[in-house]
């Protein structure tokens, strides 16, 4: 699997899987927000990666060299001050709606584990931290950073 592939395959699914509190458009990207975008919303970053030996002198099921590729990601949620949305009949605004979009995040990608690797070969997602920033003055975002780390098999 390629790392644009497997960041394509993280962003479309939280698309498909999280409702958009948007009437229409994209609101899950791969990079940060621009400070005159639409908020909420959500921002898929790549961390860092390692490619680990699987063992000394094996070979994965396609009789290839393998390695065990482990890729972090923050996803972020961006909501702005006064943002509100109206979800199951009940209506977050601000911190609220920030922490209900990071609980989305985090339920989509564990209960959906088995999606991801029959669908995209990944043999593991962790939930590595949940983390709050302060308010941003300036642009008066709340924000909260849910990192991931994404495991599958790397062959060549």
């Amino acid at each position: 699997m390629k790392l644009v592939e497997l960041t394509s395959a993280l962003v479309d699914h939280l698309r498909g899987t999280i409702p958009s509190p948007h009437a229409s458009g994209n609101w899950i990207y791969s990079d940060y927000p621009r400070t005159d975008a639409t908020f909420p919303r959500i921002s898929v970053t790549q961390l860092s990666g390692s490619l680990d030996q699987i063992g000394i002198g094996e070979k994965t099921e396609q009789a290839t060299h393998g390695k065990l590729a482990t890729i972090d990601y923050d996803i972020d949620v961006w909501v702005k001050v006064n943002d509100k949305t109206t979800y199951q009949s009940n209506t977050y605004v601000g911190t609220k709606l920030r922490d209900l979009y990071a609980d989305l995040v985090i339920d989509t990608l564990s209960k959906n584990k088995d999606t991801f690797k029959t669908t995209y070969g990944i043999l593991d997602i962790e939930i590595l931290s949940i983390s709050t920033q302060p308010l941003e003055d300036d642009t008066q975002l709340h924000r909260k950073t849910v990192t991931v780390r994404l495991s599958f098999l790397w062959e060549w």
